[in-house]
């Protein structure tokens, strides 16, 4: 029976990108209590040095970290207001009308898929990050941009912080 927890708990930790139990102890009590901050690093400067739609996505992202519905969806509501995509239009009313985390999250990851495809498009020019969860999305995997390489997930909230790593740097 140990031998069988202790291999699942190796295969759990590999799946998240090798974090170790301190590493992952470590982030989210970086993450605790910082309250409105940002957790893309330098907070304030970050966020006046982008582009109004990328700030709206990372508030959106950073609730999420947190676990925060509420927050989700008033910055979801904000962005609606700035973007005219249609298809970005539907995943924001998503997360915006909804209540539940996990239905939050699906849309976020519709989201994330078309700030991506701006990125690339050269519709952006702060350096970011293409991050990936292979546990979000019920093990399906999810993917995410930051503006930080450390990674905050916004998918396994506040139960895995850390999980996921850095698969492309946008924008160099």
């Amino acid at each position: 029976m140990m031998l069988i927890a202790a291999i699942a708990l190796s295969a759990f930790m590999t799946a998240c990108g090798g974090n170790n139990r301190d590493d992952m102890m470590e982030n989210m009590s970086e993450e605790d209590g910082m309250g409105d901050m940002m957790n893309e690093g330098d907070g304030n400067a970050m966020q006046s040095a982008m582009s109004p739609i990328m700030t709206s996505y990372l508030e959106i992202k950073d609730a999420l970290v947190s676990d925060n519905q509420e927050k989700a969806s008033n910055a979801a509501k904000s962005m609606m207001e700035m973007s005219e995509m249609e298809d970005m239009q539907s995943s924001l009313k998503g997360i915006a009308d909804s209540q539940d985390l996990k239905e939050q999250r699906k849309f976020f990851s519709e989201l994330s898929g078309q700030m991506y495809n701006m990125a690339q498009s050269g519709d952006m020019s702060e350096t970011m990050y293409w991050n990936h969860c292979p546990m979000a999305m019920g093990g399906d995997g999810a993917n995410w941009l930051s503006m930080s390489e450390k990674i905050s997930n916004p998918y396994m909230g506040q139960k895995m912080p850390g999980c996921g790593s850095v698969q492309e740097t946008l924008n160099q």
